[in-house]
């Protein structure tokens, strides 16, 4: 079944139709091989006057798995340790750092099918609605429409339709970092403003300076669908099962990659960061989530900044990351509870400016930016700000689908066979529209 979302209209959650993973779940999800056939039914034991039989004893603990180490793990840490000795429940959270989000999400399958599962897990909307067509996720929806645990109606008007499965954690989106003294040092003015303005400057500072221009993450999906959807293509429909990786559009993003790496204009690196800050290529195209990162390790050795992709349309999009927070069923109305309620404090004004702050991600309500922690920290930073101003205001997810994380995986493949030489533009384009379109019918959507 389809996951609808929409732009929302709403002044305090930022882009909150990417923030929000929604399904018409309940019942009819076909089920993937990862949930317990004796776990009662997702949201059985939840309806907004039910939360109010729930007693909630001093002390509840819950346990909360994610992805996030070095500055954002200890961000993590603070947040956590805020909740605990401040929220008016007497509520533990007990958080677990998880590895990246496949080891995440791999963690979380196994601890279903075994035992040990946690009450809150980060995870993207590919991975909420692969957790829904298990039955294994709880729907947030009484509890946001809640008396006293909930958000007021006025913010949720037109939100979403269908279920709400998961909360915000925070957000990064696909960014230019760019050298200003490189781009200095080879004549160029300004960050590309679409793609074949990139392909020119490109050589211009291979010619100039002798250094490729873009370092390029292994995970090829993320580049190619920030080229498409700059175009203006969404790449597939799951609810209609089709795909636009046949298109001329798609041909003429693989060509450019295609371009790029036989001129050795760009390169592939495990680690894009460190080729950035330590002056080995000109770009780097990757997550927004990196920007205080690299306040640290570049310092005062050359000026640098954020900008956003090429956007070749009147309407700018690239890529809007980041996991949501999602309820996984215990069957124990207070641990749902609990969980709900940190999650809900960990989405509001206070903790998202903290996170924020100490971190690269952009907030996910806006009026974290209105603190003094954060505005503060905006201004000594000035590529964080420009990173939420150039980047973040444009950031969209892809179409959320229970078949998304094996369309990516299988899109980084294809696309590295086109950067190696070894398919052509076309046949990858061909591939790449057979390969969805199977993966998206083949695959429960919720």
């Amino acid at each position: 079944m389809a996951l609808t979302t929409r732009r929302t209209r709403l002044p305090v959650l930022l882009l909150a139709t990417s923030l929000l993973a929604s399904a018409c779940v309940g019942g009819g999800g076909a089920d993937t091989g990862s949930g317990d056939a004796s776990r009662p039914s997702a949201g059985a034991d939840t309806d907004a006057a039910g939360i109010d039989a729930i007693e909630l004893p001093e002390g509840v603990e819950v346990d909360f798995w994610h992805i996030q180490a070095t500055i954002y793990g200890e961000a993590i840490t603070e947040m956590v340790e805020e909740f605990n000795a401040t929220n008016e429940w007497g509520i533990v959270v007990n958080e677990t750092f998880r590895g990246s989000y496949e080891e995440l999400n791999q963690a979380i399958r196994a601890s279903l099918a075994g035992g040990g599962a946690p009450d809150i897990a980060m995870a993207y909307e590919n991975d909420t609605l692969e957790y829904a067509a298990s039955d294994v996720i709880v729907p947030l929806d009484p509890y946001l429409a809640h008396d006293e645990y909930g958000v007021p109606q006025e913010e949720l008007d037109d939100l979403v339709d269908g279920e709400t499965l998961s909360w915000p954690h925070g957000n990064s989106s696909m960014g230019m970092y760019y050298n200003v003294d490189l781009f200095t040092q080879a004549g160029i003015e300004a960050p590309p403003a679409d793609w074949q303005e990139l392909l020119e400057q490109a050589r211009q500072m291979k010619a100039a300076t002798g250094l490729p221009y873009v370092a390029l993450d292994t995970g090829k999906d993320g580049i190619y669908h920030n080229i498409l959807r700059s175009m203006g293509v969404t790449p597939y429909d799951p609810e209609a099962g089709t795909s636009k990786y046949g298109s001329a559009e798609s041909i003429e993003a693989m060509e450019l990659l295609a371009l790029l790496y036989a001129e050795e204009l760009a390169y592939t690196a495990a680690d894009t960061e460190q080729e950035f800050t330590n002056g080995r290529a000109a770009v780097e195209m990757g997550t927004t989530a990196r920007t205080s990162t690299k306040i640290d390790q570049i310092g005062d050795r050359f000026e640098w900044s954020v900008a956003s992709t090429p956007q070749p349309t009147d309407e700018p999009i690239t890529q809007l990351w980041g996991g949501n927070h999602v309820i996984l069923d215990s069957g124990d109305p207070e641990q749902h509870l609990a969980a709900w309620l940190f999650m809900r404090w960990f989405a509001d004004t206070d903790a998202q400016s903290i996170y924020a702050a100490r971190t690269g991600y952009s907030p996910a309500v806006r009026s974290a930016l209105d603190t003094e922690l954060l505005s503060t920290n905006y201004e000594e930073n000035p590529q964080k700000l420009a990173a939420f101003e150039n980047v973040f205001v444009n950031a969209q997810i892809l179409p959320p689908t229970a078949a998304g994380n094996a369309i990516n995986d299988m899109v980084t493949g294809v696309v590295e066979e086109v950067v190696l030489g070894r398919l052509t533009p076309q046949e990858a384009a061909e591939r790449m529209d057979a390969e969805a379109s199977s993966l998206l019918a083949s695959t429960p959507q919720g």
